[in-house]
Protein backbone atom coordinates (compact mmCIF):
# COMPACT_ATOMS: atom_id res chain seq x y z
CA UNK A 1 0.00 0.00 0.00
CA UNK A 2 1.11 3.80 -0.97
CA UNK A 3 -0.50 6.10 1.49
CA UNK A 4 -0.01 9.53 0.51
CA UNK A 5 -2.05 12.59 2.57
CA UNK A 6 -2.19 15.94 0.72
CA UNK A 7 -3.01 18.87 2.46
CA UNK A 8 -4.81 21.14 -0.87
CA UNK A 9 -8.21 21.48 -0.06
CA UNK A 10 -10.14 20.67 -3.37
CA UNK A 11 -13.83 20.89 -4.04
CA UNK A 12 -14.90 17.74 -4.44
CA UNK A 13 -17.24 18.00 -7.71
CA UNK A 14 -14.89 20.44 -9.38
CA UNK A 15 -12.16 17.27 -8.66
CA UNK A 16 -14.29 14.51 -9.81
CA UNK A 17 -15.14 16.99 -12.82
CA UNK A 18 -11.24 17.49 -13.42
CA UNK A 19 -10.55 13.60 -13.71
CA UNK A 20 -13.93 12.90 -15.76
CA UNK A 21 -13.20 15.64 -18.20
CA UNK A 22 -13.01 13.89 -22.12
CA UNK A 23 -13.23 10.34 -19.96
CA UNK A 24 -15.62 7.94 -19.80
CA UNK A 25 -17.06 8.06 -16.38
CA UNK A 26 -19.31 5.86 -13.79
CA UNK A 27 -20.94 7.40 -10.85
CA UNK A 28 -22.50 5.04 -8.89
CA UNK A 29 -25.41 6.47 -6.39
CA UNK A 30 -25.63 9.40 -8.51
CA UNK A 31 -29.10 9.54 -9.39
CA UNK A 32 -29.99 12.11 -6.47
CA UNK A 33 -27.59 14.06 -8.42
CA UNK A 34 -29.88 14.47 -11.43
CA UNK A 35 -33.01 15.86 -9.57
CA UNK A 36 -31.03 18.86 -8.49
CA UNK A 37 -31.68 22.33 -10.39
CA UNK A 38 -29.54 22.97 -12.44
CA UNK A 39 -29.66 26.81 -10.97
CA UNK A 40 -28.83 25.82 -7.87
CA UNK A 41 -24.91 25.76 -7.40
CA UNK A 42 -24.78 22.12 -6.62
CA UNK A 43 -26.31 21.20 -9.82
CA UNK A 44 -24.60 23.57 -11.51
CA UNK A 45 -21.53 22.17 -10.65
CA UNK A 46 -22.44 18.64 -10.95
CA UNK A 47 -23.24 18.75 -14.36
CA UNK A 48 -19.99 19.70 -15.45
CA UNK A 49 -18.85 16.23 -14.59
CA UNK A 50 -21.95 15.12 -16.78
CA UNK A 51 -20.85 17.39 -19.89
CA UNK A 52 -17.33 17.20 -19.88
CA UNK A 53 -17.28 13.63 -19.64
CA UNK A 54 -16.81 12.00 -23.18
CA UNK A 55 -19.33 9.05 -21.93
CA UNK A 56 -21.37 9.07 -18.58
CA UNK A 57 -23.40 6.58 -16.91
CA UNK A 58 -25.09 5.81 -13.21
CA UNK A 59 -25.26 2.73 -11.96
CA UNK A 60 -27.98 3.30 -8.65
CA UNK A 61 -30.15 1.30 -6.09
CA UNK A 62 -33.16 2.16 -8.25
CA UNK A 63 -34.30 2.09 -11.44
CA UNK A 64 -34.99 5.87 -12.60
CA UNK A 65 -34.45 8.01 -15.61
CA UNK A 66 -31.20 8.52 -16.15
CA UNK A 67 -29.67 5.41 -14.45
CA UNK A 68 -28.47 2.76 -16.87
CA UNK A 69 -27.16 -0.03 -14.29
CA UNK A 70 -29.37 -1.31 -11.49
CA UNK A 71 -27.99 -2.98 -8.12
CA UNK A 72 -28.37 -2.65 -4.18
CA UNK A 73 -24.80 -2.62 -3.49
CA UNK A 74 -26.36 -3.92 0.26
CA UNK A 75 -26.51 -7.19 -1.38
CA UNK A 76 -24.29 -9.89 -3.12
CA UNK A 77 -26.41 -9.79 -6.22
CA UNK A 78 -25.84 -6.06 -6.41
CA UNK A 79 -22.47 -6.36 -6.29
CA UNK A 80 -21.92 -8.55 -8.94
CA UNK A 81 -24.20 -6.44 -11.45
CA UNK A 82 -21.66 -3.55 -10.73
CA UNK A 83 -18.70 -5.58 -11.20
CA UNK A 84 -20.93 -6.53 -14.81
CA UNK A 85 -21.61 -2.54 -15.34
CA UNK A 86 -17.41 -2.34 -14.82
CA UNK A 87 -16.73 -4.73 -17.33
CA UNK A 88 -19.63 -3.63 -19.68
CA UNK A 89 -18.82 0.00 -19.83
CA UNK A 90 -15.57 -0.24 -18.97
CA UNK A 91 -14.84 3.07 -17.14
CA UNK A 92 -11.80 5.17 -16.93
CA UNK A 93 -12.97 6.74 -13.94
CA UNK A 94 -15.38 5.39 -10.86
CA UNK A 95 -16.87 7.79 -8.87
CA UNK A 96 -18.16 6.47 -5.05
CA UNK A 97 -19.21 10.06 -3.76
CA UNK A 98 -20.57 10.32 -0.43
CA UNK A 99 -21.86 6.52 -0.67
CA UNK A 100 -20.15 4.45 1.18
CA UNK A 101 -21.67 6.00 4.75
CA UNK A 102 -25.24 4.93 3.62
CA UNK A 103 -24.17 1.07 2.96
CA UNK A 104 -24.52 -2.01 5.82
CA UNK A 105 -21.51 -3.52 3.73
CA UNK A 106 -19.11 -0.92 2.36
CA UNK A 107 -15.92 -2.62 2.71
CA UNK A 108 -17.67 -5.33 0.58
CA UNK A 109 -17.87 -3.06 -2.41
CA UNK A 110 -14.74 -1.40 -2.08
CA UNK A 111 -12.74 -4.89 -2.44
CA UNK A 112 -15.44 -5.33 -5.39
CA UNK A 113 -13.89 -2.47 -6.98
CA UNK A 114 -10.32 -2.83 -5.80
CA UNK A 115 -10.37 -6.20 -7.83
CA UNK A 116 -12.11 -4.24 -10.69
CA UNK A 117 -9.09 -1.75 -10.67
CA UNK A 118 -6.49 -4.56 -10.11
CA UNK A 119 -7.21 -5.91 -13.30
CA UNK A 120 -7.79 -2.62 -15.31
CA UNK A 121 -4.89 -0.52 -13.90
CA UNK A 122 -5.34 2.60 -15.93
CA UNK A 123 -9.01 3.10 -14.05
CA UNK A 124 -9.40 5.66 -11.63
CA UNK A 125 -11.66 5.82 -9.08
CA UNK A 126 -12.76 8.46 -6.58
CA UNK A 127 -13.66 8.37 -3.33
CA UNK A 128 -15.41 10.84 -0.71
CA UNK A 129 -16.80 10.56 2.49
CA UNK A 130 -18.32 13.09 5.02
CA UNK A 131 -16.36 14.08 7.93
CA UNK A 132 -17.71 13.96 11.11
CA UNK A 133 -14.86 16.13 12.77
CA UNK A 134 -16.61 19.30 11.03
CA UNK A 135 -19.03 20.53 14.05
CA UNK A 136 -21.12 22.09 11.72
CA UNK A 137 -22.25 19.33 9.69
CA UNK A 138 -22.56 17.47 12.78
CA UNK A 139 -24.81 20.05 14.18
CA UNK A 140 -27.00 20.47 10.67
CA UNK A 141 -27.61 16.66 11.78
CA UNK A 142 -26.59 15.36 8.30
CA UNK A 143 -25.03 12.64 9.18
CA UNK A 144 -28.00 10.73 10.79
CA UNK A 145 -28.17 8.11 8.20
CA UNK A 146 -25.08 7.34 8.51
CA UNK A 147 -23.55 4.18 9.62
CA UNK A 148 -20.20 5.32 10.74
CA UNK A 149 -18.91 8.21 12.13
CA UNK A 150 -15.43 9.38 10.11
CA UNK A 151 -12.98 11.47 11.69
CA UNK A 152 -10.08 12.13 9.84
CA UNK A 153 -7.91 8.53 11.07
CA UNK A 154 -10.93 6.90 11.03
CA UNK A 155 -11.94 7.60 7.37
CA UNK A 156 -8.41 6.62 6.37
CA UNK A 157 -8.39 3.49 8.08
CA UNK A 158 -11.74 2.90 6.96
CA UNK A 159 -10.54 2.31 3.22
CA UNK A 160 -7.07 1.64 3.60
CA UNK A 161 -8.06 -1.58 5.46
CA UNK A 162 -10.38 -2.64 2.54
CA UNK A 163 -9.24 -4.19 -0.74
CA UNK A 164 -8.55 -0.49 -1.72
CA UNK A 165 -5.17 -0.58 0.94
CA UNK A 166 -3.52 -2.74 -1.64
CA UNK A 167 -3.39 0.11 -4.47
CA UNK A 168 -1.90 3.79 -4.43
CA UNK A 169 -4.23 6.09 -2.52
CA UNK A 170 -3.76 10.01 -2.46
CA UNK A 171 -5.94 11.74 0.52
CA UNK A 172 -7.34 15.37 0.18
CA UNK A 173 -9.36 17.07 2.83
CA UNK A 174 -12.18 18.71 0.16
CA UNK A 175 -14.77 21.86 0.47
CA UNK A 176 -17.69 22.91 -1.34
CA UNK A 177 -16.27 25.50 -3.37
CA UNK A 178 -19.43 26.08 -5.77
CA UNK A 179 -20.92 27.74 -2.61
CA UNK A 180 -19.14 31.29 -2.83
CA UNK A 181 -19.67 31.48 1.26
CA UNK A 182 -17.51 28.22 1.61
CA UNK A 183 -14.63 30.16 3.46
CA UNK A 184 -16.54 31.05 5.97
CA UNK A 185 -17.76 27.96 6.66
CA UNK A 186 -14.44 26.56 6.33
CA UNK A 187 -13.17 29.22 8.79
CA UNK A 188 -16.20 28.67 11.54
CA UNK A 189 -15.35 24.79 11.33
CA UNK A 190 -11.80 25.84 12.54
CA UNK A 191 -10.45 24.61 9.30
CA UNK A 192 -11.97 21.07 9.34
CA UNK A 193 -12.78 20.27 5.83
CA UNK A 194 -16.10 18.91 4.99
CA UNK A 195 -15.37 15.67 3.90
CA UNK A 196 -12.45 13.25 2.86
CA UNK A 197 -11.60 12.34 -0.41
CA UNK A 198 -9.74 9.28 -1.71
CA UNK A 199 -7.92 9.30 -4.72
CA UNK A 200 -7.42 5.67 -5.80
CA UNK A 201 -5.31 3.88 -8.58
CA UNK A 202 -4.23 0.50 -9.34
CA UNK A 203 0.33 0.04 -7.90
Amino acid sequence: MTMEYRSQLIDRVQFAAQLGAGRKVLDIGAQHALNHDVTHPFGASYRRIITGASSYEIFDRDAKEGVKYVGDLNTPEGRQKLLTALREFSPDVILLMEILEHLNYPCEVMDTLAEHLQKNPKTVLFVTLPNNGNWILNWLNWHQDHNVAFFKSIAERFVTRSGLGKCRITMYPCMQKYMWYWWVIYLLSFGQPFNWGFLVTAE
